[in-house]
């Protein structure tokens, strides 16, 4: 597919822990899409899009979903449509995590897979259903996004200012392992005053880069900067990807009831 999807690779980390000082909220959002500061020799005009992001908490673990389409605008009056869906599941534990992607691009065509990984005492294994059924493997210094995101929060909450790890995401069949700088800015005051539930929020700014595994350049694949509250909601955030970047705006927020569970 033409861009990934961003938002879900990063916000899907996010979850409650016991020790950490914050529970994440159960909730669905809405965000406008438009593609900005288009580089010389881009072959973009401009585009604009939406994506609804929901992430719920069950009774073993956390269900996430992310849907976007994006209309480009292309030379000549034309455009070209990208659509997706994904979705995941991962237990409490950090020790589960599946994936599904359906993905429709006017650019790179169809693309749908589904896939399964766990920790074991060595490895991190499991697989990956495409055209046939592939084995994954993966050395067990890797974090999956919830256990990154709980260490993120976590230096967050004693200001420090930078943490680097490679991390497992299920959102790219090309390549599952990225290595994720994450730097950390001082807490301030939300500027998401046009929803009562989060005028008074106070987030830290972030700027998250994604860098392919065995990269030898300085330069991340992307970058995402956003304001991220103690409830894991993002209240903004843009995806720079170099020769362009795509601003996210929240459109509408809502809370989700969860389950009940004995």
């Amino acid at each position: 597919m033409f861009i990934k999807n961003f938002f879900l690779a990063f916000l899907f980390s996010i979850y409650f822990f016991s020790n950490t000082s914050a529970e994440i909220l159960s909730h669905k959002a809405t965000y406008s899409l438009l593609i900005q500061n288009i580089k010389d020799g881009s072959f973009l005009e401009g585009g604009q899009g939406q994506t609804y992001f929901e992430i719920k908490k069950g009774c073993e673990g956390w269900n996430v979903r992310e849907d976007y389409v994006l209309i480009y605008d292309l030379p000549n009056k034309k455009t070209s449509n990208s659509l997706s869906a994904y979705s995941t599941f991962e237990n409490f534990a950090g020790t589960k995590h599946s994936f599904e992607l359906n993905d429709d691009s006017q650019f790179s065509g169809k693309n749908a897979y589904e896939g399964y990984v766990e920790k074991n005492k060595s490895k991190i294994q499991g697989y990956l259903i495409k055209d046939n059924i592939k084995s994954l493997s993966f050395n067990k210094d890797l974090l999956f996004p919830v256990e990154h995101l709980r260490k993120i929060i976590q230096k967050a909450e004693s200001g420090e200012k930078l943490y680097t790890q490679k991390v497992f995401f299920g959102n790219e069949d090309k390549e599952f392992v990225k290595t994720v700088s994450a730097f950390i800015g001082k807490k301030k005051q939300s500027t998401s005053q046009d929803f009562k539930f989060l005028s008074n929020s106070k987030v830290w700014p972030m700027k998250i880069a994604f860098y392919s595994q065995n990269s030898r350049k300085g330069d991340p694949d992307y970058e995402i900067k956003l304001d991220l509250d103690d409830k894991g909601i993002a209240h903004y955030y843009e995806v720079d990807y170099g020769d362009f970047e795509i601003k996210a705006t929240l459109k509408s927020f809502e809370r989700v009831k969860e389950e009940k569970c004995n």
